[in-house]
């Protein structure tokens, strides 16, 4: 049973920041370092500089969680960051090339994995969460909402919030890729209500922010450690639950886009050329594109389609994988021929994961690039393989467009005293 809850969310004062978008940025993992120095010369507001600060020359990674701290209360002191006058939920829209992706933004109720409240589709790697939990024991926030998915083919949610009159948004802006973005509180009690009991009825699957939802989870473990909570009611303290984005997999903007394979460099002992050979131990020219299970291009070859041979053995993926592009690669190529994981061929810094096709194009100029292009996974995969149990392998899906940050954040401190009945308390304070 998944519960969510409203928040009283710390967002810009509009009166102090009048143009949004010179504080707003998207995730902290998708900003290239020339990219967070152009945002950080945008305003000495922009987000990024609590999501991803700059670390100097003479500093430890202690120093910036600190800075990102003491650049949080400094905002608050100066009124830039206002918390809400009482719990809201807050609706979210994305609209882009004629699609919009509606949801809302409200607070999840941590659980493990194991209880099928919250399920992941792929795995995390440890040096990320470090940086996040460390982010979060120094400034008490949540700072950037994770991306959920939950499956209501009657689309209840969207008729409370977006089908009657629609509220003015308090941020209506445009992002540097063209995509705009709409944005408001939702304060009514009995909207708040009903989408809770829509909720209560599913599961959440994590379509983006894997590291940050088990960062949460292990926030959670050490605050109420720090507080001498471990005894205290499930759910009845701030650090119980993280901000989560939540759409629905029947929305029709929900989105995914592929994530292609790119080595331009190899292991010791191969090349473009000798791995394109080795392919044909599994793998055969396909007939045409339709029957293509990946198609393969080097900087002196056009693409190819690739099919399985007949009688290929896929028992070593597990079943509901066994059709996915990436988890045949993974396991037929990189571990069968290369004899290595995605994850450590990345490490050594051989493999990358490109979703733009303008730059996969570019770096094939190099004669001894070689590129896996593969297919999206439909929702409907993402979903049957998560609920079976099993993950998809790392850079399975990219969800576009990316949720910004900076629109609002959870602070803990700005929930107490915490109410187990936030809707009751939202009544009471309207």
């Amino acid at each position: 049973m998944v519960q969510i809850r409203p928040f009283v969310g710390l967002r810009y004062d509009s009166t102090k920041i009048p143009d949004t978008t010179e504080v707003v940025a998207p995730p902290y993992d998708v900003i290239a370092p020339q990219y967070q120095s152009e945002l950080y010369e945008k305003s000495l507001y922009n987000v990024v500089r609590l999501i991803l600060g700059k670390k100097l020359p003479t500093e430890d990674a202690g120093q910036v969680y600190q800075r990102a701290k003491e650049t949080l209360e400094q905002w608050m002191q100066e009124g830039v960051l206002k918390p809400e006058s009482q719990p809201v939920m807050y609706a979210y829209t994305q609209t882009w090339e004629s699609v919009e992706r509606r949801g809302f933004i409200a607070l999840l109720q941590l659980a493990d994995y194991d209880s099928g409240q919250v399920l992941p589709h792929e795995y995390t790697l440890g040096g990320p969460k470090a940086d996040r939990l460390a982010l979060m024991k120094a400034t008490g926030t949540v700072l950037s909402p994770i991306f959920g998915l939950y499956h209501d083919s009657s689309k209840t949610v969207e008729r409370f919030l977006f089908q009657d009159e629609p509220s003015v948004p308090v941020v209506d802006i445009v992002d540097q890729d063209g995509v705009r973005h709409q944005f408001w509180p939702v304060s009514d009690p009995a909207i708040i209500q009903s989408i809770s009991e829509v909720l209560a009825k599913q599961s959440v699957l994590i379509a983006d922010g894997h590291h940050r939802y088990e960062t949460a989870l292990a926030y959670q473990d050490w605050r109420r450690n720090q507080e001498h909570q471990e005894s205290a009611e499930h759910g009845s303290l701030p650090w119980d639950y993280t901000m989560m984005f939540l759409t629905n997999m029947a929305d029709s903007g929900l989105r995914i886009y592929p994530t292609h394979r790119v080595f331009n460099r190899f292991p010791a002992g191969w090349d473009a050329e000798k791995l394109l050979n080795a392919l044909e131990a599994s793998f055969e020219p396909a007939a045409d594109d339709s029957q293509a299970l990946f198609w393969v291009q080097t900087g002196k070859s056009s693409k190819t389609g690739y099919q399985l041979k007949v009688g290929v053995d896929l028992t070593q993926i597990p079943e509901p994988l066994r059709h996915l592009d990436v988890a045949i690669l993974d396991q037929l190529v990189f571990q069968a021929i290369l004899k290595q994981s995605a994850n450590d061929l990345k490490q050594e810094g051989f493999l990358q994961f490109i979703r733009d096709e303008a730059e996969i194009h570019e770096v094939l100029q190099h004669a001894e690039t070689l590129v896996f292009w593969v297919h999206a996974p439909s929702v409907n995969e993402v979903q049957t393989i998560c609920e079976s149990g099993y993950r998809m392998p790392q850079k399975s899906t990219y969800f576009y467009p990316k949720l910004l940050s900076g629109l609002v954040m959870y602070h803990y401190a700005c929930q107490l005293p915490f109410s187990k009945d936030p809707v009751a308390l939202s009544t009471s304070m309207t």
